[in-house]
C-alpha cells in the first residue's frame, strides 16, 4: 500500500526544508528498499500515470492506445535506471572525494535530489504546454549539494569536486536513458502500430 502522506510530506520537506530534510535523512535508519517502495517508486508510478492521461489527452495524431502506454513505461524506465545506475556509479567514485562508499546514502542522495524534476515532469507530462516550468528542475541541483554537506569528515574542496560529478553523472544518465529508452520505445510502437 502507498502512503501518498508520507510521500507527500517527505517531498514538501525536502523542497522547503532541504538542509533539516538531509538532517532528518541521516538520522533515519532507512533501507534503499524502504525509499524505494515508499518514495521512488510512488513517485514513478504517478509520472507514468501522468505521462499515459497526458499521451490520450492530447493525442493530435491519433496514435493508438499503445503510445501512451510505452510513453508510461519510458517515463518509469527512464527515472527508475537513472536513479540505480547514478546512484552506483556516484558510490563507485565515492571513495575518490571522501574515502567512504556507502551506497544507501548515495541512493538517497540521487532519489531525494531528483524530487524538483519528478514534480515538474509530473505536471509537464499531463499538460504539455507548460514545458517550461521544467526549469525548475534545476533546484534539485542545490538539493543535492545540501545533501553532500552532510558527510562528515569532507574538505569544502573534495566536497565541491564530489557534488560536480555527481551532477554531471545524473545528468548524463538521465539525458542517455532518456534518449535510449525514447528510440527503443518509439521503435516498438512504430513496428507494432499497424497490429494494434
Amino acid at each position: 500500500m502507498i502512503d501518498f502522506q508520507m510521500l507527500r510530506d517527505r517531498a514538501r520537506y525536502i523542497l522547503i526544508h532541504p538542509v533539516k530534510a538531509w538532517e532528518a535523512i541521516s538520522k533515519e535508519n532507512r533501507s534503499v528498499r524502504t525509499v524505494q517502495s515508499s518514495f521512488l517508486i510512488p513517485i514513478l508510478v504517478l509520472i507514468s500515470l501522468s505521462a499515459f492521461a497526458g499521451s490520450l489527452i492530447y493525442n493530435p495524431a491519433g496514435l493508438s492506445i499503445l503510445f501512451p502506454v510505452l510513453r508510461a513505461l519510458k517515463q518509469f524506465i527512464c527515472f527508475y535506471l537513472t536513479v540505480l545506475l547514478s546512484a552506483w556509479v556516484i558510490n563507485e567514485l565515492s571513495i575518490t572525494f571522501i574515502k567512504n562508499k556507502n551506497y544507501s546514502f548515495n541512493f538517497k542522495l540521487v532519489t531525494y535530489s531528483l524530487t524538483p524534476l519528478y514534480i515538474t515532469v509530473l505536471i509537464t507530462r499531463f499538460l504539455p504546454d507548460l514545458a517550461l516550468i521544467n526549469i525548475l528542475s534545476l533546484y534539485g541541483a542545490y538539493i543535492l549539494y545540501t545533501g553532500l554537506k552532510t558527510i562528515e569528515n569532507t574538505t569544502g574542496q573534495s566536497l565541491l569536486r564530489y557534488f560536480i560529478v555527481a551532477l554531471l553523472t545524473i545528468i548524463i544518465f538521465y539525458l542517455a536513458i532518456s534518449w535510449i529508452s525514447r528510440s527503443l520505445l518509439e521503435g516498438i510502437y512504430f513496428a507494432f502500430a499497424g497490429v494494434v
